[in-house]
């Protein structure tokens, strides 16, 4: 008895079949590698936040630096050290400071944050550092202001680490938040991995019992007064002394990656990870961020609800 092959109807239907089921598929099979990517994401913001902890216990309970030698964003002072280079030798693993859902985390992009490739190994970890994804709650947790000689950045800028005893509910503070380093102007597209720091979404808190705005910047004040603090704000068409903070639909040009205020929704369902002071991690959408705060462009919104609102140490009140 002879054999047939396939008609070509039959191999038409077959193709259609694959096809149904690879249209239906893929997309389940780019979601579960996106939901491992976040778990990872999840698991070394988990990681560095222990660091954090280490850190802390080894320095009195003070927050990290923002920046050990602030001449601020200097990158050729080899004696600079951001955030991520304080807590690499707790961590010990570059890697832990990437979350594998951005696509600009190589070590490719991340080590030409100069503009060249790296000179020496100094310079490779200052990048590394600059363009992590950890975006580091700064603005209350170590910001850094100028308290004399205001355009000297060697010596006018300094750091002003918070205790961990002035951090009031460390399960509702935001430590790190997954982030931005820079925006296709144009495309609006994210560039060259994350940023080492973020900006909150609002600053001031008015005081119900005496009707006054009250800033909730304390850390500025002590021991003495800042006269400014680094804020981006005279970039982006702000006060410098205000700040940009979240500049929602009205981010233009250079300005764009400060659009949620540096954050950035790496994962499915416009989501980032968040790591708080006690350690912990969870994933937020960006309206989840600003919960308890009004936020508007260059930081003109209020804190509503200070036990709602993540960003600050809930210490005025």
């Amino acid at each position: 008895m002879r054999k047939h092959g396939f008609t070509l109807i039959e191999l038409l239907v077959v193709i259609a079949i694959i096809a149904i089921l690879a249209a239906i598929l893929f997309p389940v099979f780019a979601q579960a590698r996106e939901s491992a990517r976040q778990v990872t994401c999840m698991s070394r913001f988990y990681q560095v936040a222990r660091a954090v902890a280490a850190y802390s216990a080894d320095f009195d309970t003070y927050q990290p630096l923002t920046e050990y030698y602030s001449s601020w964003s200097n990158v050729d002072n080899p004696a600079n050290r951001y955030t991520p280079m304080l807590l690499q030798p707790y961590v010990k693993n570059w890697l832990m400071f990437r979350c594998p859902s951005d696509p600009n985390a190589t070590d490719e992009i991340l080590a030409a944050c100069h503009g060249r490739p790296p000179r020496n190994q100094i310079e490779r970890e200052q990048c590394y550092s600059l363009t992590t994804n950890l975006g580091y709650n700064y603005a209350y947790l170590s910001p850094v202001g100028c308290y004399d000689r205001c355009g000297d950045f060697l010596y006018g800028w300094r750091n002003n680490p918070t205790h961990e005893a002035r951090i009031k509910m460390p399960a509702n503070t935001i430590l790190f938040v997954d982030s931005i380093w820079y925006r296709d102007p144009a495309t609006g597209q994210p560039i060259g991995g994350g940023n080492w720091v973020i900006m909150p979404p609002c600053r001031f808190w008015r005081n119900p019992s005496t009707g006054q705005s009250v800033d909730t910047f304390t850390m500025l004040y002590t021991p003495s007064r800042a006269t400014r603090w680094y804020s981006y704000g005279i970039y982006c068409g702000c006060s410098d002394w205000q700040g940009a903070g979240w500049l929602l639909q009205q981010a233009r040009g250079w300005c764009r990656w400060l659009e949620l205020g540096g954050t950035w929704p790496w994962h499915r369902r416009e989501r980032m990870v968040v790591a708080f002071a006690d350690g912990h991690t969870k994933a937020f959408t960006p309206s989840q961020l600003t919960v308890g705060c009004d936020p508007r462009p260059c930081m003109n919104g209020f804190i509503l609800d200070p036990e709602k609102y993540m960003w600050d140490m809930d210490d005025y009140y």
